[in-house]
């Protein structure tokens, strides 16, 4: 999803190059700038502005506030450029000719009996993607997305024309606008790729390499055979044809699309379920943190990077002082609520790279990467003093502060985990014996 979204800026970049070379052609009367095949539709002043708004307007539409105005002020500009030439289809008028530049060098090509207007099929192109991305600028995605695939088929629809030959199909298309206008609607889909369609067939799961890879033989296998067999027609067959290869494609991609949006969900489903499945397996269901399972795992490979990286690993072995008598005394409700706020605590005084587990009833084991001994016994008082700190209401506010009583141990990856913990233990034990409520390390001779 990442990968097709970031295709987003670079496709806008490319047609607004289109659309500032038709420009340029234009302005200096290069006529192969805007009408890249001789004698065949040129691309319009207005289409080209219509190219430059819309690449704008895609670079813009992530953006919030001013970016957001803008955004939406150049898509409502290429509807209402879009809309005149509507207007002049239906009343037979020319409105739209006093608004388009370099008007002089276009009447110049009408006169000549070239073709040189913006198409029906052009404008409606670039009002479906200027549509999309007004509509999805105001958070209305499935139908900004919609819009866009109606947006695709047309620049498809100009293809097909141009490989069969058929010109009724590209009418006043130029081949750049058919591409810029390609372009510029897979970029207004790709806008939505979190969602619907877009999202089943981009999944990086199985369903999606499905949908992918029927989208394209969906399309290129009727119009390979299209053009094949349209060789044997006659040019009014051929019209025919055309249509019916065009039908074919576009109904095949829409199967292939609720194909692939019910088939993400059910997908969707499976990967949740057992994403839950395994977070159950790894974490205590009372405080969420990592169970003794994950801490084992995690510990186990966190030794192997240590052989290649040489740095040090710390284990801290947690135990609650006191902690039957909590249970004797307020009940084991209570004896939960307090292992809950140790846990909030714990994990709040590590970095994400460090692992807080509960291993046993009240016992709770952290795992500190690429930590001095220096950082261990300043994270381990830290933690001590953050707990005796510790508000809780019904118990702390009659009985006095909890307190705990912490071992540590280190390991540069020459021991296993199993006697690093041994040695936290020993050290946890040690602790306990001198009065609890402190913290003490292991003998650095026998952990290292």
């Amino acid at each position: 999803m990442k990968f097709a979204q970031a295709l987003i800026r670079p496709l806008s970049a490319v047609c607004i190059l289109f659309g500032l070379t038709v420009i340029a052609g234009y302005f200096g009367s290069v006529e192969a700038l805007y009408r890249p095949v001789t004698g065949g539709p040129a691309t319009n002043p207005l289409t080209a502005i219509c190219m430059i708004f819309i690449g704008f307007s895609l670079r813009a539409s992530r953006g919030k506030g001013r970016e957001l105005w803008l955004q939406r002020a150049l898509v409502s500009l290429v509807i209402i450029i879009t809309s005149l030439r509507f207007f002049d289809m239906l009343l037979d008028s020319d409105v739209l000719a006093l608004f388009t530049p370099f008007q002089q060098q276009v009447a110049l090509d009408l006169q000549l009996g070239k073709s040189n207007h913006m198409g029906v099929n052009s404008a409606i192109m670039f009002f479906c993607i200027a549509l999309s991305l007004l509509l999805y600028g105001f958070q209305r995605v499935t139908a900004s997305q919609f819009i866009a695939f109606i947006a695709l088929a047309i620049p498809t629809i100009s293809f097909t024309g141009y490989a069969y030959g058929i010109d009724q199909f590209y009418g006043q298309m130029s081949m750049l606008t058919a591409s810029t206008g390609f372009a510029l609607a897979v970029a207004a889909l790709l806008m939505t790729a979190n969602s619907g369609a877009v999202k089943a067939i981009l999944s990086p799961y199985i369903g999606g390499k499905i949908a992918r890879l029927q989208t394209m033989a969906g399309y290129a296998v009727p119009t390979l055979l299209g053009y094949l067999l349209i060789k044997s027609l006659n040019s009014n067959e051929g019209d025919l044809f055309g249509i019916f290869v065009v039908t074919i494609c576009w109904f095949i991609i829409l199967m292939v699309s609720m194909s692939a949006i019910f088939q993400e969900k059910i997908d969707h489903e499976r990967r949740r379920g057992e994403f839950l499945l395994t977070q159950a397996a790894m974490n205590d269901q009372l405080t969420g943190l990592a169970n003794r399972r994950k801490f084992i795992e995690f510990g186990q490979e966190e030794l192997k990077r240590l052989q290649s990286t040489k740095s040090l690993l710390w284990l801290l072995l947690l135990d609650v002082d006191h902690f039957k008598k909590i249970n004797d005394t307020s009940g084991h409700a209570m004896g939960d609520k307090i292992l809950v706020a140790l846990g909030k605590t714990l994990h709040n005084s590590v970095r994400t790279v460090d692992l807080v587990s509960r291993i046993g009833g009240e016992e709770f084991a952290l795992v500190l990467v690429d930590t001095s001994r220096q950082g261990a016994e300043r994270i381990a008082e830290d933690i001590r003093a953050s707990i005796a700190r510790l508000s809780v209401a019904g118990w702390t506010d009659i009985h006095g502060p909890i307190t705990v009583s912490i071992g540590c141990a280190a390991n540069d990856g020459s021991h296993t985990l199993e006697s690093s913990l041994n040695l936290a233990d020993e050290a946890l034990y040690q602790a306990k014996q001198n009065g609890r409520n402190r913290v003490c390390f292991a003998d650095a001779n026998k952990g290292q």
